[in-house]
């Protein structure tokens, strides 16, 4: 065909274009569809539909083996009796249907006449009161009419009272005559609902039923289908889209059907359900998914689920990775600036909403990362969040001479792990980094000088109170065991400090080769004579006692390492090595000249300063010359978390997956890795130490870590703490500080030194369990400054503790008195008021019940067994004394304090009537009248004249 005037092609061959344009997005089309109709999530749902059936199925089955076949089969006996009777009596309950209907009609007339005379009553009342109020004729007329409308709403009332009366009576004539078949529906639906409730869930599973396959066709299921995305849209978090923040969007549920569905424990992935319902998910929980959804705490892409990968699942380890590829076809999502944490670091989102407290509930393994990190002091050298209040990591060295022997030092800078093997001072040198012979020989050079500087800035005016007289070795071991050493400190020789585990001290090994005898007496006797700020409290040993514990102490030998004499200094690469300092900021000749003009000493006292400075030994001790708050020598962490990955540094290292947490665990696994391969000068090598952490150790501190994430959590999503919180969390904060909970568990948490005992929790020190309730809190205050025994016959010992500032006393009273919820003050009563009989009755209470068998104290001469009654008055709170009456077990489940009032009865019906209340409340007065009322004074009158 000819071009048509003013075109500029043939029609014929448009046709043709547009014919195959026309086929081509038809076919695009369909793909398009297909694509969407064949997305992976569907197979998992469609699986998902299969594993319910299978579960239902199984369910159905065991519920059916519950049921009593005989008495279902009378029960079915009993329906078809009734049905029976029922279909012969069918004419006269159809009569009596038929009048109910009747009835019913008439009712329903009723209630319409009667709307609208309620209308009327309405109208007419407020015409009539605003004709009252504005004083308009004609009210008295208004007022009848008004009235006459109210006797007729009130007829029309009562008539269909009086209906529904008789619908009433009718409904049960029909009940009555088929009275036997509606008792048998009743009974089969008791004993066989629940089966039939599950069948209509197990038929909503039906994949081959025409309904489900229609509702889910191509094209079709847009309408109603039953494969779907599922998600939730959470308000309380946001996500950084383009630098827009934009609510998140959870469709992990998608997959993960049944995450919140109890009795899907043992399905695989993604039918199995959380694993902690009671924390996570479930709608009773504190966080359910609604709310919290899913990725606010694992991590990843959850608005996105094409396939596995898009979601940025992470593997636990390397297996999982291989086994994801060869069955999801998964790979590293490398463009994902938050991909999934691992399932062993989930616990690290805790710390996103759960800032600002010391342990957080339920997340024991960054707890457990966080205790790591404080007790080998990693927040000495980096900036972490929340560590900034905490005291220096290791001792002073300001006096150190009166302490430890220089060569002594010296090899212990040079190997700590060769003396302790529990050592937690990391090793700095014979890494894998700097063990060439002529890496060795400077690290030789910069120790020694290490040590002429700490000895040369030594206090030289300490001089000691107490010394060493010798003592029973096997009287100080019993102690060290004893009297409370072990829920701090684990000690060589003593195997019931193993199973305590605690790492707030360092372990005693070798002291005998370590410290001067005369120094240690002194430090049992009065710690804070030798450091002021330490946290090691005395045990107010008598001089025996110190010097029992210092003999066993000094009976701990490491000869090999005693043995051993450090080499000396040699001063020409002690030159060398300033030389290299100088030289960074000067020209070579003028960092010559300098040297040239420092004497001998000059050079070693300053390579021991810059050595300390390149090592961060400041960082740990108070170093004289070395400002408390000089930088961390470390690279911040405060946002680790969120760090990317590509600016971690791999180096060489093939064999470490590009993760954050593979990196981390890498690096506290051996930070000198990253310097394989590369050939670094002595000045450039990485310095970060070696603390030859367990496996599990680098798990938990690498979680703990993960936490520090630079994701803003709008302020309706984080955990806000109550005012009666935040104080207690900053006494918790104290209680933290000098380990409380090394001995005593608190409400739960610690009491680690009671693994210690056989299974007798009377043998340790007692638990604080709602103690805010029990204690007074002025006399909390004044015991925690003037400690004194309140269990005699215990063998560990409270310590007494050097706070840093009264405030620190004040912080955990107020703790333990906001945890509890109670008034800072409850004074005791000046004068007990007995009721008539009442106190006559309390002495016999007391001498019935045997109270002063074990509460000897002020009473008999018998070995004490229970605390001091008379301490009860200015001590407990009364209303915490009934309590303890009313139920020790339920306060202290291991106390054997027997209970007199066992299910709210008393064991003596023949005092005050049996009246258990009255009972407990004269023994309270009692104790009351008979405490001393000072912290520390003599027994009233009436308690010399009980």
């Amino acid at each position: 065909m000819k071009h048509e005037p003013g075109m500029a092609y043939k029609s014929s061959t448009l046709h043709k274009v547009f014919a195959f344009l026309s086929i081509l997005l038809l076919f695009c089309t369909l793909g398009m569809f297909l694509d969407d109709y064949i997305r992976p999530w569907k197979g998992w749902q469609i699986k998902a539909l299969a594993v319910k059936e299978e579960k239902l199925k199984k369910d159905i089955e065991e519920k059916l083996g519950t049921i009593d076949k005989e008495k279902l089969a009378q029960v079915e006996a009993q329906i078809v009796e009734g049905t029976k009777i029922a279909a012969e009596r069918e004419t006269e309950i159809n009569v009596i249907a038929g009048k109910l209907n009747e009835v019913k009609a008439k009712i329903h007339a009723k209630k319409l006449e009667l709307s609208v005379y309620n209308g009327q009553v309405s109208e007419l009342t407020f015409n009539w009161e605003m004709a009252v109020e504005k004083k308009k004729p004609g009210t008295d007329k208004m007022k009848a009419k008004l009235d006459k409308n109210r006797a007729l709403y009130a007829k029309t009332n009562n008539e269909i009272k009086s209906l529904e009366g008789e619908a009433k009576v009718l409904r049960n004539e029909i009940e009555d005559k088929k009275k036997i078949l509606i008792q048998g529906e009743k009974a089969k639906k008791r004993m066989i609902g629940q089966v039939e409730l599950m069948k209509q869930a197990l038929a909503k599973t039906n994949t081959t039923n025409p309904v489900w396959i229609i509702r889910n066709l191509p094209f079709l299921d847009f309408l109603d289908p039953t494969v779907k995305v599922e998600q939730v849209v959470l308000d309380n978090y946001v996500d950084d889209r383009y630098f827009q923040k934009v609510p998140k969007v959870d469709r992990c549920q998608t997959c993960h059907v049944f995450i919140d569905k109890p009795g899907y424990e043992d399905q695989e992935q993604p039918f199995k359900t959380h694993s902690n319902l009671a924390l996570m998910v479930s709608r009773d929980s504190p966080h359910p998914k609604a709310q919290f959804g899913c990725t606010s705490c694992h991590g990843g892409e959850g608005h996105r689920i094409n396939d596995f990968t898009s979601i940025a699942h992470t593997p636990q380890n390397q297996e999982q990775a291989k086994e994801w590829a060869a069955k999801y076809n998964w790979h590293e999502p490398h463009k994902i600036p938050q991909p999934m944490l691992p399932l062993q670091h989930t616990e690290a989102s805790c710390y996103k909403c759960h800032s600002g407290v010391e342990v957080i509930p339920a997340a024991d393994d960054y707890n457990k990362g966080k205790q790591l990190v404080t007790d080998y002091g990693c927040y000495a050298c980096h900036v972490m969040p929340g560590m900034q209040e905490k005291k220096k990591a290791g001792p002073s060295l300001k006096r150190l001479a009166a302490k430890l022997d220089k060569n002594w030092v010296k090899n212990w800078i040079w190997d700590p792990f060769g003396f302790n093997p529990h050592s937690r001072m990391p090793s700095f040198f014979q890494q894998s980094n700097n063990s060439k012979p002529e890496f060795m020989k400077k690290n030789i050079a910069e120790v020694n000088a290490m040590g002429e500087f700490l000895f040369d800035k030594n206090d030289d005016s300490y001089r000691v109170e107490y010394r060493y007289a010798g003592g029973d070795t096997e009287n100080g071991k019993e102690l060290i065991s004893s009297v409370g050493c072990i829920a701090c400190h684990q000690v060589e020789g003593i195997e019931s400090s193993i199973k305590v585990g605690s790492m707030k001290g360092p372990y005693l090994t070798g002291t005998g080769s370590k410290v001067d005898k005369n120094w240690l007496v002194q430090w049992l006797k009065k710690p804070n004579h030798y450091q002021a700020d330490t946290i090691m409290p005395s045990f107010r040993l008598t001089d025996k006692e110190a010097n029992d514990m210092a003999a066993y102490l000094m009976s701990l030998k490491n000869e090999t390492f005693e043995a051993k004499r450090f080499t000396n200094l040699d001063k020409d690469l002690r030159d060398e090595i300033l030389l290299e300092y100088f030289v960074a900021f000067d020209t070579i000749a003028a960092a010559k000249k300098k040297l040239e003009r420092m004497s001998d000493y000059e050079r070693t006292m300053e390579l021991g300063k810059r050595s300390i400075g390149k090592y961060g030994c400041y960082s740990c001790h108070s170093i004289e010359g070395f400002k408390d708050d000089r930088a961390p020598i470390g690279p911040n962490l405060a946002k680790e978390g969120s760090k990317p990955v590509h600016q971690f540094g791999f180096g060489h290292e093939k064999d470490v997956p590009h993760t954050r947490h593979d990196w981390i665990e890498a690096h506290l696994g051996n930070p000198r890795r990253w310097d394989r391969g590369t050939d670094k000068p002595f000045k450039d090598l990485t310095r970060m130490p070696q603390f030859y952490l367990k496996d599990d150790e680098i798990q938990a501190m690498t979680t703990y870590v993960l936490g520090f994430v630079d994701e803003k959590i709008p302020e309706r999503g984080m955990h806000k703490l109550s005012p009666e919180e935040k104080i207690a969390e900053k006494g918790f904060k104290a209680i933290a500080k000098y380990n409380c909970a090394g001995c005593h568990k608190i409400d739960g948490y610690g009491g680690d030194i009671l693994a210690a005992y056989e299974d007798d929790n009377n043998e340790g020190p007692p638990w604080l369990v709602n103690e805010g309730h029990r204690i007074q809190a002025d006399w909390l205050h004044h015991f925690l400054q003037n400690v004194h025994p309140l269990r005699p016959w215990l063998a560990v010992r409270m310590p007494s503790f050097h706070y840093d500032n009264n405030e620190e006393i004040n912080e955990i009273v107020e703790y333990f008195r906001n945890k509890s919820g109670e008034l800072a003050f409850d004074p005791p009563p000046i004068r007990v008021e007995w009721e008539p009989g009442e106190r006559k009755a309390a002495l016999a209470l007391f001498e019935d019940y045997a109270c002063a068998t074990c509460h000897t104290t002020g009473f008999n001469n018998d070995e004490a067994a229970a605390p001091n009654l008379y301490f009860a008055k200015r001590r407990l709170r009364s209303s915490w004394i009934k309590k303890w009456l009313a139920g020790p077990a339920e306060i202290l489940p291991y106390t054997v304090m027997p209970n007199f009032w066992e299910d709210g009865e008393a064991q003596n019906q023949d005092i005050l009537g049996g009246d258990s209340d009255k009972q407990i409340e004269a023994l309270t007065k009692y104790l009351m009248e008979i405490g001393y009322s000072e912290f520390h004074g003599k027994m009233n009158k009436s308690a010399r004249n009980r």
